[in-house]
């Protein structure tokens, strides 16, 4: 019978009668048990963070306990407001996998020290499987994510062969981007997401494959995209990330058109990073065009001339107008309500907007035109910068 963490942190912290937690080698919280006692400011926050700080792993390290062959006491600081613990390394064939950490306050029975161990072995054995298993997949995401219609197919067979799902499943896919660029955020604590989740590894790390409850519904992609962003905050990142999730597709290996999608979901995401919640493809609209072509050449295909005059001339106050007038569906009256301005001063912009950019805005065509143009084009400039 395979052991669940879980039970082996409540065994331990059965027989010592101390607090106990579980973490990985990269001190992400994998599981803790319930304790009456008083805890410290680090069980707290990795508790309430799932994760310890860098500050406090620098720390703990300077013990040893990476390289140790036993348990390792560490003194009670109350400088830093720790109390005193035990760490139990978690190895499997001489593999550091994770810790053990036991708060003291008592010293260790050395009569339960043999059973302690024993725990400790079979949780290295379990997080060297689950280690195994989440590298193997994660490279298989990159494998489901080709271009090559064979590969993909391949990669969905072999995925599902130790999956807990069937390679039919339906699936959507979350994609995480620093709002500061292309570049992926730094890595999430794959504990923090249910296991069924695959995770990216390398430059796909921002990348989870989520099975679906229903075909059509993304509730299981919400809720991971929260927690993967939740699992961000209080990294040694202070870079802003957003998330974007792709529309559901039937199968795994349909699992690539979702990923397409959920990355200009959340490159839209990063123009606004202020927006509630994840951005998701099905809700996007007009920005999923950001996707059907390079920039430079979307950009030429949505601009010309005088819109460029209007851009570079008209000043914030011309554009916002021209905007907001077609957002409001050439409504004069709902665009100087939205704008506050009398009806008199959006006419007297309007005709300012048509001398500057040579477009009539009783034509459906020039206003679709300057509708694209305006909406599009600040993305694609903020990209380009």
């Amino acid at each position: 019978m395979v052991p669940d963490l879980q039970d082996l942190v409540d065994d331990a912290a059965r027989i010592t009668e101390m607090a106990v937690t579980l973490e990985d080698r990269e001190f992400n919280l994998v599981a803790f048990c319930s304790h009456q006692s008083v805890a410290d400011e680090v069980r707290r926050d990795s508790i309430l963070t799932r994760r310890s700080t860098s500050q406090v792993r620098r720390y703990y390290e300077s013990f040893g306990i990476a390289r140790a062959d036993g348990p390792v006491h560490i003194p009670a600081d109350p400088e830093r407001h720790l109390f005193g613990r035990v760490c139990v390394p978690v190895r499997w064939q001489a593999v550091t996998y994770g810790y053990l950490w036991l708060v003291e306050d008592h010293a260790v029975d050395p009569a339960v020290l043999p059973e302690l161990l024993d725990l400790a072995n079979r949780a290295g054995m379990e997080l060297a499987r689950h280690s195994r298993l989440r590298d193997d997949l994660g490279w298989k995401v990159g494998e489901l994510l080709s271009t090559y219609p064979e590969t993909r197919a391949r990669a969905a067979r072999e995925i599902a062969e130790s999956w807990a799902r069937a390679e039919a499943t339906p699936v959507a896919v979350v994609v995480l981007r620093s709002v500061g660029g292309d570049q992926a955020p730094v890595p999430v604590n794959a504990w923090r997401l249910p296991r069924t989740v695959l995770v990216g590894t390398a430059e796909l790390g921002s990348t989870f494959i989520v099975p679906l409850g229903a075909a059509e519904d993304l509730t299981q992609a919400r809720a991971v995209a929260k927690a993967a962003l939740a699992a961000l905050r209080g990294t040694a990142s202070d870079e802003p990330v957003v998330a974007g999730i792709g529309g559901p597709v039937g199968t795994l290996a349909g699992a690539r058109d979702s990923w397409l999608q959920a990355r200009i979901a959340a490159r839209v995401g990063a123009y606004d990073p202020g927006a509630s919640g994840p951005l998701e493809w099905p809700d996007l609209g007009v920005y999923r065009l950001l996707g059907v072509a390079a920039d430079p050449r979307l950009r030429q295909a949505v601009t010309r001339p005088g819109i460029e005059r209007l851009l570079r001339e008209g000043g914030d106050e011309l554009v916002r107008t021209a905007l907001t007038y077609l957002d409001e569906a050439g409504s004069a009256q709902r665009a100087a309500l939205a704008l506050g301005i009398h009806r008199q001063t959006l006419y007297h912009r309007l005709e300012r907007i048509e001398k500057l950019t040579g477009l009539d805005l009783d034509s459906g065509r020039d206003r679709l035109g300057l509708h694209l143009a305006l909406t599009l084009l600040p993305r694609l400039d903020e990209a380009a910068r």
